[in-house]
């Protein structure tokens, strides 16, 4: 105590400094008929500077503003750099003393010449504000406080990051919980006090998550600047925020041990990274592999946001119209992307009783909130992107409607036979009769429709899904693979073929000769076009291709595959004829095997 007690300027040269610097310190800035102040309250570490250089910005259209803030004065302290020599962690609060006292007086001369002025504080101590706001009433200042809902551990980052670059600004864990939990209960007190003239709470990329103004001695509305901040900082991240923050840990873990020499002081400062990547974990995304670079994305959402989404928005959006049942049914409409499952569910549903809850994965993936930005990022991976989420609610979804014993229809593109029988089974254990349509519909026409459904969302401006050719044959093969396996398999009660127009091909139901419907699958997705479709399907192509043009060769290729199944005069031109009877081969006459290679030679 005594050494900082050493460190307190004599009242001479205190004031000699002030004399010095207050003119340097207040320039700018000139007298306002109606000045204002603006407060720029956060946490050590919550992003102040950037948004009072944005206010500056604002008053400086009226001919400038001051801005105060303690640590701005700690330079002009001699000894400051010398309490930072022997140990940053007591440094600021050293000088603390000599840096109050001249932010007082920069604050008089403010208030005595009617400056505007932008004030960062942390806004800690409700007595302190109450002061400061009836001397800035005195001098008719108007008062507004801009208040930053930064998740702590975004802070504590910044003021690790602050510490690298800024001339080690040592800031202590007490010092940064102490600031985050008092500022809640100050900003209370404004609110019932009136302290001020207007509150606005922003994030710190500046989006506005609350406003209130005094009018005429009253709130414009209901107070709870507290509590807008306290939900700004929980509010869970996006995938971006995630990404940027374990960007901002590892560069930080890399600059402590690389710039910072005193293992003392390395390690006071290096386990604020720790201590940041803590206090993420309720709000940060997780972690999911990727193939492609950078090897890793974020769009899997927290637990605590992902169970949010399903309360409020997917249970009260697709699952309050449940009807109890004695005799539930579970009925699922199966086929690869493209095959027409929209239209056949509804056609299903239609015949199925009232309150049948329908459950498709298009209707969960909305929920995500990186859904549509990644659609129009990457169409054609979008889905893969968030799949562990939307799969986990569809499960849930599914139990949701077991618990309550309603009829359920299940629209699905399968992955595999197990990924099928994991959602088929636990209704069959509850008592459910599960019930199979399947569609059975061309490979070709199945991803050119999803060309077409992708083309369309385009042509509406909005954004649409690409299947990709990968996930569309995954899709296909496991449909053949879960009509094999549920033709044997004791717990499902029928499989319905049909064709992407409705019309039946087969039912076949448990305890049937295996195989029918197998049959029925294949034989439809190889069969012949008939004229009609096979110029229907090309003129589809066609349009396609002008619409789609970057996807023309994946549009060839799809066109290929309809090809052997089209009528004679749509199939590629053959070698033209005639050509020799016997093809001239170097061998002589009597050689062996020059009869069968004739022979073949005339048949070909």
């Amino acid at each position: 105590m005594a050494g900082r007690i050493a460190l307190v300027l004599s009242e001479a040269e205190h004031q000699q400094v002030l004399a010095e610097r207050l003119p340097v310190w207040t320039k700018g800035a000139v007298p306002q008929v109606r000045p204002v102040v603006v407060v720029v309250a956060g946490q050590p570490g919550a992003g102040k500077t950037k948004i009072a250089d944005l206010v500056q910005a604002a008053l400086d259209r009226r001919g400038g503003a001051v801005r105060i803030g303690r640590d701005l004065y700690k330079n002009a302290h001699r000894h400051y750099a010398a309490a930072l020599a022997a140990d940053v962690r007591t440094a600021g609060a050293a000088v603390r003393p000599d840096t109050s006292s001249w932010q007082t007086a920069v604050e008089r001369d403010v208030r005595d010449r009617r400056l505007d002025a932008v004030v960062e504080s942390a806004l800690a101590d409700a007595h302190e504000f109450r002061a400061s706001s009836m001397a800035y009433r005195r001098s008719s200042h108007r008062i507004e406080i801009v208040a930053l809902a930064t998740a702590e551990a975004w802070s504590q980052l910044g003021i690790l990051d602050r510490f690298l670059t800024e001339g080690r600004r040592y800031v202590s864990w007490e010092n940064h919980d102490t600031c985050a939990a008092g500022m809640l209960a100050t900003l209370t007190v404004v609110e019932a006090e009136q302290l001020a003239d207007r509150i606005t709470v922003v994030t710190r990329e500046g989006t506005v998550l609350y406003d209130n103004e005094l009018v005429d001695g009253t709130w414009r509305r209901r107070t709870g600047a507290g509590k807008a901040v306290a939900r700004g900082r929980a509010l869970p991240w996006s995938a971006r925020e995630t990404a940027a923050f374990h960007r901002g840990i590892a560069a930080a873990e890399v600059r402590v041990h690389r710039d910072v020499a005193d293992e003392d002081e390395r390690l006071a400062v290096a386990r604020d990274a720790s201590r940041a990547a803590a206090l993420a974990e309720p709000v940060r995304r997780i972690a999911q592999p990727r193939r492609r670079a950078p090897g890793v994305d974020y769009h899997r959402l927290s637990a605590a946001e992902h169970r949010w989404v399903f309360d409020e928005l997917i249970a009260p959006s697709y699952l309050s119209g449940i009807v109890t049942r004695d005799d539930p049914r579970a009925v699922y409409v199966m086929g690869q992307p493209g095959a027409g499952k929209l239209l056949a569910a509804r056609m299903v549903r239609r015949a199925m009783r009232p309150g049948t809850t329908r459950l498709v994965g298009d209707d969960l993936k909305a929920q995500h909130p990186d859904y549509f930005q990644l659609l129009r990022d990457d169409p054609r991976s979008a889905g893969s992107a968030i799949r562990a989420d939307y799969r986990a609610w569809f499960a849930w979804a599914e139990q949701y409607v077991r618990d309550r014993r309603g009829d359920v229809l299940i629209e699905a593109a399968p992955g595999s036979v197990e990924e099928f029988l994991a959602s088929a089974l636990p209704f069959a254990a509850g008592g459910y009769p599960v019930e199979l349509v399947v569609l059975a519909v061309r490979e070709a026409d199945s991803q050119l429709a999803t060309a077409l459904r992708y083309a369309r969302a385009l042509q509406r401006g909005g954004t649409g899904r690409f299947t990709s050719r990968s996930g569309h044959d995954t899709c296909f093969r496991a449909l053949a693979d879960v009509v094999a396996a549920a033709e044997t398999h004791p717990q499902i009660a029928s499989i319905t073929v049909i064709r992407r127009d409705g019309q039946a091909l087969l039912r076949h139901e448990n305890g049937s000769r295996a195989g029918r419907a197998s049959w029925a699958l294949a034989a439809e997705r190889l069969r012949p076009y008939t004229e009609q479709e096979a110029a229907a399907f090309l003129r589809l192509h066609q349009g396609l291709r002008r619409a789609l043009p970057r996807h023309r060769e994946e549009l060839d290729e799809i066109a290929a595959l309809a090809r052997p199944l089209m009528p004679e005069r749509v199939q590629p031109a053959r070698l033209g004829r005639p050509h020799p009877p016997v093809w001239p081969l170097p061998v002589p006459s009597r050689a062996v095997g020059y009869d069968s290679l004739s022979s073949f030679s005339r048949a070909a």
